[in-house]
């Protein structure tokens, strides 16, 4: 059996120099400007999830990553993610957004996002269960406030006929 060319983990402190070099453009910094945050406090709280690609060496490379906070109450709080490449790899995004909220199954999770980045915007449209709650203005741009909870997740499923409803006819 072949093994999966992804994984999907916990970042490690030897994951940070690839995470550097690889991701460029992020969800907080559209542009890839040069001046980039370290990650070093989020993978201490074991709050920085990546995708590792095996290469044929037998070496990783990160291909892209969610940054996020927990609160005490459970509330998870999407700080940034990224992907290799000129343009956001929707698909990593999605499948560790994904992931995040299945392994923290949180009560509900929130990001903001600048209204005006259409690609960052329809990864959490088009994500199961996250809902345009409003808009904030922070300067000099306006964001919008994406939110997820478990009760819009199943709502969205019945909707798709992936569940069924009581009483109905499949």
């Amino acid at each position: 059996m072949d093994i999966a060319p992804y994984d999907i983990r916990l970042a490690r402190t030897s994951d940070l120099d690839s995470l550097r070099i690889s991701v460029k453009r992020t969800l907080q910094n559209p542009d890839g400007k040069p001046a980039r945050k370290k990650f070093g406090d989020a993978v201490d709280r074991g709050e920085l999830l990546v995708v590792a690609r095996r290469g044929r060496e037998g070496g990783e490379e990160i291909d892209a990553f969610i940054e996020w906070h927990s609160r005490v109450d459970g509330v998870v709080t999407i700080r940034d993610t990224g992907s290799a490449g000129d343009e956001p790899n929707a698909s990593h995004v999605k499948r560790l957004v994904r992931e995040l909220l299945r392994m923290s199954s949180p009560p509900s999770a929130t990001v903001k996002v600048d209204a005006d980045l259409p690609v960052w915007n329809q990864v959490f449209a088009e994500t199961q269960g996250f809902r345009l709650e409003g808009k904030e203005y922070s300067r000099p741009k306006y964001r919008n406030i994406w939110t997820w909870t478990s009760a819009a997740e199943a709502e969205d499923r019945i909707r798709a006929g992936r569940i069924g409803r009581p009483g109905a006819r499949r």
